[in-house]
């Protein structure tokens, strides 16, 4: 099921997405050439690119192939989590969801929260988050803090950067978090010690809902530390704070 939710690409995808980047348009072999891999893997990669829509085929001889335009990607990628999330976690559609996974419904901005501090809180090695970019509690921060001040690496990826001010990031970095941007996903993602994983909805015009899923169940949590990592890597650092 959750396959069908996040359609990440490998971290060789990656590469590859940014590879091509600012407009080059490059065959198989010459991806392979510069990244130093063989075509096959290569063709494999693109495969995967090219399902979610990050690149697009020349049609020369050889194909090559070229990045679209970020906000296309994201938009593409975005409207696919969407469709995905709803699918696969619509209660109208499988009632019996409840009985077969480790998970508890949020509905509000404010159980959210409280959820997610207690879970920084028990937090013993590792916090990953991909956030909107909403301003949050002092608490929520200081709970971070006193993470990161146990040993917890906590790392956070903003998206909706406008949205952020310049003293919530101030303090996110006097807390100890690891802070980089990325476009907006229009998701949010928390990942606790490599098990426990939220998923919940963001809407910039009704910014108290969050409308979501708890799991507790170290797979899933895994897969999205992999997508975390991918983004991670792709985000940009924040400096001058």
């Amino acid at each position: 099921m959750l396959e069908k939710l996040l359609k990440s690409p490998s971290p060789q995808a990656a590469e590859i997405y940014q590879l091509l980047q600012n407009g080059k348009v490059m065959s198989a072999k010459e991806i392979g050439r510069h990244l130093r891999i063989f075509p096959n893997a290569v063709y494999r990669a693109v495969r995967q690119l090219l399902v979610l829509g990050f690149v697009e085929e020349i049609y020369t001889y050889p194909v090559k192939f070229q990045a679209k335009p970020t906000s296309e990607a994201l938009e593409l990628f975005s409207a696919m989590m969407r469709q995905n999330f709803q699918a696969a976690f619509s209660l109208q559609h499988q009632p019996h969801i409840h009985k077969l996974l480790p998970l508890t419904f949020v509905q509000r901005r404010q159980d959210l929260l409280k959820m997610t501090d207690r879970d920084t809180y028990q937090a013993k090695s590792a916090i990953n988050l991909i956030v909107s970019g909403l301003e949050v509690p002092a608490e929520t921060i200081l709970q971070s803090q006193r993470a990161v001040e146990r040993g917890v690496k906590v790392r956070l990826i903003a998206q909706n950067w406008d949205e952020i001010s310049e003293e919530k990031l101030r303090s996110w970095k006097k807390a100890g978090v690891e802070v980089r941007r990325y476009p907006s996903i229009e998701a949010r993602i928390f990942i606790f010690d490599h098990r426990v994983v939220y998923f919940t909805s963001y809407d910039s015009k009704n910014i108290h809902e969050a409308i979501g899923t708890r799991f507790d169940y170290a797979p899933y949590a895994q897969m999205m530390d992999e997508l975390f990592e991918q983004r991670w890597k792709l985000g940009k650092e924040i400096t001058g704070f």
